[in-house]
């Protein structure tokens, strides 16, 4: 683990003032500091991360996304599930990014590539991705048979395509599977409030999750179920779209340039008499208004692609989003 990976792995403790000193630890090793200390922690990291010796799993969970897979990490520790269940992280935004033969190892390297290329990813988190990525899909081909699989998700783009590629890879297997969707439990919970909310797992907070996965109803698959799911996961898996949109329980391919008619205009209204405007202001607004879950590296990207195409100007360096401020050209402003 590099540090990138560290920082991801410290992100799952619990302790606030450990997490505080373990930053602050480690920032101090990029300048040559507690080597030591360093390798220590990262050995302890790795230990935190891997099933303990002699649990005896009886449900796997499949959950999408770092965050979501980290909330339900906590949900389930000092409680009997440690012992029991087994979470299967997959770290990705499926909803984004090339898909086509996503199973095979000249897919997933496709798709690795076309990340890379694009996102503006910190130090090693490339290789945290691809490591991370290609040990679910291992895990999930894997899981034995008399162990019941729960898989999460809700109504996006990103989990939807998960649930139906996870269902995809487990064809074959004979397994109970549930499905457990938490846009639907939240709203049977708190009888409809905030009727846009949660746009993903990963917006629920730990206790939540616990409430929804022990009150809950879980779908429990049937046979046609399950092979309909695979059978839109296959479909998906030959399909040449970049972008996937979701719609009444639907996943659709969507243009590239689905979202770059809202980034022009939240750049109009930031602009103003401003010259330029931060790259990252205008892509949290972008965010905060988007019907569609979607990343902040999938809207930077788009932003530099409207640059390339002559419709933004920029200053500053655009190898993050934090390092340059962008205007609309005068004949987009009006």
């Amino acid at each position: 683990m590099e540090l990138f990976q560290l920082k991801k792995s410290i992100s799952t403790l619990n302790e606030q003032e450990a997490k505080s000193l373990l930053h602050l630890l480690l920032i101090r090793s990029e300048y040559g500091d507690f080597p030591e200390f360093v390798r220590s922690v990262k050995e302890t990291l790795m230990k935190r991360m891997e099933t303990p010796a002699g649990k005896n799993v009886h449900t796997v969970h499949i959950v999408f996304g770092s965050s979501a897979a980290g909330s339900l990490r906590y949900a389930f520790q000092d409680t009997p599930y440690e012992q029991t269940e087994e979470i299967i992280e997959v770290p990705d935004n499926l909803a984004e990014g090339p898909i086509h033969h996503l199973h095979t190892a000249e897919g997933f390297e496709r798709r690795y590539q076309w990340l890379k290329e694009n996102y503006r990813w910190e130090k090693d988190q490339a290789e945290w991705y691809k490591n991370n990525m290609q040990q679910a899909f291992e895990k999930i081909s894997s899981i034995p048979p008399e162990q019941r699989v729960v898989i999460w998700t809700g109504e996006n783009a990103s989990e939807g395509t998960g649930l139906r590629f996870s269902l995809y890879l487990l064809k074959e297997k004979t397994n109970e599977m549930s499905v457990l969707n938490t846009y639907d439990a939240y709203h049977k919970f708190y009888n409809g409030m905030h009727e846009d909310f949660p746009r993903h797992t990963g917006e629920l907070s730990p206790e939540q999750l616990l409430l929804f996965y022990e009150l809950g109803e879980l779908e429990e698959l049937t046979e046609e179920q399950r092979q309909a799911y695979a059978k839109e996961g296959e479909e998906c898996l030959h399909s040449d779209a970049v972008l996937r949109t979701y719609n009444k329980g639907q996943i659709f391919g969507a243009e590239n340039h689905r979202d770059d008619a809202l980034i022009i205009g939240k750049m109009k209204n930031l602009q103003g008499n401003k010259k330029f405007i931060k790259a990252a202001r205008v892509i949290g607004e972008v965010l905060g208004h988007l019907d569609q879950y979607t990343s902040d590296e999938w809207i930077e990207y788009r932003l530099r692609q409207l640059i390339a195409q002559g419709k933004v100007e920029y200053q500053g360096e655009l190898r993050a989003m934090r390092f340059y401020e962008v205007k609309l050209k005068e004949a987009f402003v009006q």
